[in-house]
Order: C-alpha cells, then structure tokens, then sequence
C-alpha cells in the first residue's frame, strides 16, 4: 500500500512539473521551396513561449549563401500547440536566389529570455530552427539570361530630350528608359542592351537603380540612359527593344516592347565639331564625374587610410617598446650563456678536435670550473666520473702537453668518454659538491705527484 502511495505521488509529481516546465518553440517556415533565379520566396521565423518573453527575441543576422535575404516586420502572434496556448512572434523575410541549384536556409540560432510559468524573471535560453532546402531553377530555354526579369509587375517609359523630328548630322539625342517592377530587388532588372546602329554612335551613360521597401511590399526601379550621336544623313531606324519578365503570380511570362523609332537625318554643313563632340562623349562614359568619384587618400577610402594609420602607430608604438626590451633580454641570455656550462662545453669540444694541447687543457680547466669549482682539477674528476679508457687518454695528453713525444693523443676517444663523464655527473648531482664529496674525491686521486692545481 506504502509503494502504491509512493508511485501516485511520483507521478503526480512528474505531471505538475511537465505542466509547469518553460516550453519554446521556434520554426521556420517557406511559402514554396522551388523558384527560379530573382524569384522572391517569403520565409518567416516564427518563435513561441508558453509564458511570454521578457526582452526583444534576437534572431541574429540571417544570411543564406546563393540568395539575398530582405527583412519586412516581425508580428506578434498566439497559437495553439498540443492543446495549449502560446505566445509569440513571426519574422517576416523574402529570400530571392541568385544562383541556380540547391540552396539551403542554414540553421538559425535565436536568443531569447523567458520566465518560467508562474515566475517573472526572464531566463536566457537558446533556440533553433531547422535548416530549408530550395530548389533554384535557371532562366528557361529560349530566354536571354541578359534579359531576364522575376516580378509581379513591370511598367516602362521612354523619353528623349528633343524632338526627334528635327534632327541633322552632328546632333546628339538623350535617351532614357525607365522600368519599375514588383516584388524584386534593384539588383536583379536587367541592364537595356543597346543595339548598334549604322550612322549613329551610342554611349551608354551611369544607370540609376533603386529599390524601395516598405514593411509589407518591396519594389524596385532602374534607369538607363544612352547619347545618340548621329553622323550620317538619312533615314536612321532604331530597332525595338523588349523585355521579358516572369510572373511569379500568374506563373506566365510577359514582353513589354519598345517599338521601333525611325528618324530622319538632315545635312549639316558644318561638320567640324564633330571630332569634338566624340571626344567628350567618349569622355563622359570612361570617366566617373568628379562629384561621384569617392574621396581616396593614397588610393584608398579615407575610412580604410584612417584605419591604417591608427594601426600602423599602434605598431610602431608595440616595436618602440619591445625591441628595447627584446635586446636587452637577447643580449642578457647570449651573456648568459656564453657564462654557461653548455657553451664551455662546446669550445672544449672543439678544442679537442684540434693539435694544441695547452688550449684543450685550458678548456678542459674553464669547463670545469663552470661545471662545478667545488672540484679541485679535471685529473680528480676524470678518475671521479670517467672511465680507464679517458683516464689514460688524459695522462697521455699531460704528457704529451709538458714535451713527451711518445705520448699518443686520440682526442675522439677522449671527447666520446667525456661525454659519458658529463652525462654521469650530471645524473649524480643534485645539489652542490658536498665537502664529504670533495674529500672522497681527494682519496681517490690516482696520481698526486701531477699538477692537479694546474689543470
């Protein structure tokens, strides 16, 4: 019966602390997950609590490799999950792809803060949602990738800038189209191709393109404008221009036409300006205007220079105060050093790959007092730590360093062996030479009669 009691307490316990529990949801949704290339596809990032959130939800900076990614408004919501009831917001976006293939909605990490039910103090929690695939179709068959357009609307004007009845050689006519489409981005309306016509030279001037947003509706406008500079007489037609855009509402394609102009060229008898006027039309189309050149400092914008310069004094400052430090710390180490045990060792070494026997002993002697000055002579350590083999090899090179021509050196032996020496020496010590050390040393002495306080 006691268990039985225990059991129905535990999980009413569990039932209260579910119902209880800080609940979030998070999600992200797409109207359609197939589009062609500028087509806009409205994506919302929705995130639920079953409380309410305590601070702004942080949705970060969304950005999807392949397509541009435009933000509208966020709305605030309440659904239903599960039976319960949930308070939240949507994320508005359109997502247009730039690129035909799979692209992919990553991941999006969401930092919210939330109260537990019943409480009022906000918690940080963090959110995801899962990644979207869509598939990105590339402009049709039979269609000019360069005359390519997604949009719900498209509107288009022409305008010249005199009349084109009254035209003669040498004249030069603005000409300026203007579209404005729905639902795309300024990025994406093509540029007007300009055909090439017999007798007139075309130049193209700085398009203008904008693209208006507002929290429910994105529109975009683009204007390109071309000089016509005529140059023979006659008749002169311009050709049509079309355009061709896709709705993605009616999901059918459409052409708007610019019809076919033809223009008559009178004489002009005066035709030596004519060189002149290329030259600044040319002139004009090579060149940005001086008011809409960017200010640049040494070829760069003044942002990037500034950046430079406070860079560039903050290293030079760094190298004012450590290049100071650093030599005295490499010339401190190199003294240190060239003091050292290790380096004594070294000219030793070299040394006794020479033929001049006082300057081994010399090193033999200045090594040893680095190694240790508590030894009274290499002769006490060499029957200390060495073997017979360099114990002979030493009293051959006394003998040989004080004019016995007998003696017979082998510095190889004599170096390998003190490398031994060295290395057991350096096992061994812990700490100083101990005075009982330095007596037992003495005891050990082979040949006293030697000029032990020599070398």
């Amino acid at each position: 019966m006691v268990a039985k009691f225990k059991i129905i307490a535990l999980l009413f316990l569990l039932s209260t602390s579910v119902g209880y529990a800080q609940q979030l949801i998070s999600y992200a949704t797409i109207n359609h997950n197939e589009a062609y290339i500028g087509q806009p596809i409205q994506m919302t990032v929705s995130v639920y609590s079953n409380t309410w959130f305590t601070k702004g939800v942080d949705v970060g900076n969304i950005q999807v490799e392949g397509a541009l990614t435009v933000y509208f408004r966020s709305v605030s919501n309440t659904r239903t999950f599960s039976g319960k009831q949930f308070s939240g917001v949507d994320f508005i976006y359109n997502v247009f792809p730039t690129q035909e293939g799979v692209i992919t909605i990553p991941e999006l990490t969401i930092h919210v803060e939330s109260p537990k039910p019943g409480g009022y103090k906000g918690i940080k929690h963090t959110i995801h949602t899962k990644p979207k695939n869509i598939t990105v179709k590339g402009v049709p068959v039979g269609y000019n990738p360069n005359n390519w357009l997604v949009s719900s609307t498209l509107t288009v004007h022409e305008k010249w800038n005199v009349n084109t009845n009254n035209v003669k050689v040498g004249d030069v006519l603005q000409r300026t189209i203007s579209r404005s489409a729905s639902g795309t981005l300024g990025e994406f309306i093509p540029a007007v191709v300009w055909d090439s016509i017999s007798g007139v030279s075309i130049y193209p001037k700085r398009p203008s393109v904008n693209t208006n947003k507002t929290k429910t509706y994105v529109s975009a406008s683009r204007t390109d404008g071309a000089n016509y500079l005529f140059e023979k007489e006659g008749e002169v037609t311009l050709p049509k221009i079309e355009f061709v855009y896709w709705n993605y509402n009616s999901h059918k394609f459409y052409k708007k036409i610019i019809d076919s102009v033809t223009i008559t060229v009178a004489p002009n008898p005066d035709l030596s300006m004519l060189a002149g006027i290329k030259k600044e039309l040319e002139a004009e189309v090579t060149h940005i205007p001086e008011e809409e050149q960017p200010f640049l400092i040494l070829g760069l914008p003044v942002k990037t220079f500034v950046l430079y310069c406070v860079l560039g004094v903050l290293i030079l400052y760094i190298l004012y105060k450590v290049i100071p430090w650093a030599i005295r710390k490499i010339k401190a180490r190199n003294k240190e050093y060239h003091g050292s045990e290790k380096y004594a060792y070294r000219t030793l070494k070299s040394a006794l790959g020479g033929t001049k026997d006082y300057e081994t002993l010399h090193a033999l002697k200045v090594w040893l007092i680095k190694l240790n000055p508590a030894i009274p002579s290499i002769h006490a350590f060499v029957n200390t730590y060495g073997s017979k083999a360099m114990q002979q090899e030493y009293y051959n090179l006394e003998r040989r360093a004080t004019g016995h021509t007998d003696a017979v050196f082998n510095g190889s032996v004599f170096k390998s062996e003190l490398k031994e020496a060295r290395q057991s020496y350096l096992n061994q010590r812990t700490t100083a030479v101990s005075k009982q050390d330095k007596d037992a040393i003495e005891k050990r002495w082979l040949n006293p009669t030697s000029s032990e306080t020599s070398y």
